[in-house]
C-alpha cells in the first residue's frame, strides 16, 4: 500500500502544476500579428502588447516605430523595445498616452 501513498502524492502535485501553468499560446497568425502592428503603426496608436516571457507573461506599452517581419521596436515611456513577433500572445490598442 506505500506505493499507493506515493502514487496519489505525485498525481496531487502534478494537478498543482497544471492549476499554476500559466497559458503561454497566440490565437494569431504571424500574419495577423504583422496586420495588428502594421494598423497600430500607420495610425500611430499606442498598443498593449503582451509577450511570451521564461515562464511569464510580459506587458509592454508602446507605439510601433520600426517594422520587419521577424520584430518590432515599440518606443515605451522610457526606452525603445525590441519584440519579437513570434513571442507576441496578443495585441490590444490602449488609451492615448504621450510617449514622445
Amino acid at each position: 500500500m506505500k506505493w499507493m501513498g506515493f502514487f496519489l502524492s505525485e498525481h496531487s502535485t502534478s494537478l498543482d502544476e497544471d492549476r499554476n501553468r500559466i497559458n503561454m499560446t497566440s490565437d494569431l497568425t504571424d500574419m495577423k500579428k504583422l496586420v495588428l502592428i502594421d494598423q497600430l503603426y500607420a495610425s500611430q496608436l499606442q498598443g498593449i502588447f503582451v509577450m511570451k516571457g521564461k515562464n511569464i507573461r510580459n506587458n509592454y506599452f508602446g507605439r510601433v516605430t520600426e517594422i520587419s517581419p521577424k520584430e518590432i521596436t515599440i518606443k515605451t515611456t522610457d526606452k525603445y523595445q525590441l519584440l519579437q513577433v513570434k513571442d507576441i500572445l496578443s495585441i490590444n490598442m490602449t488609451e492615448e498616452t504621450d510617449f514622445e
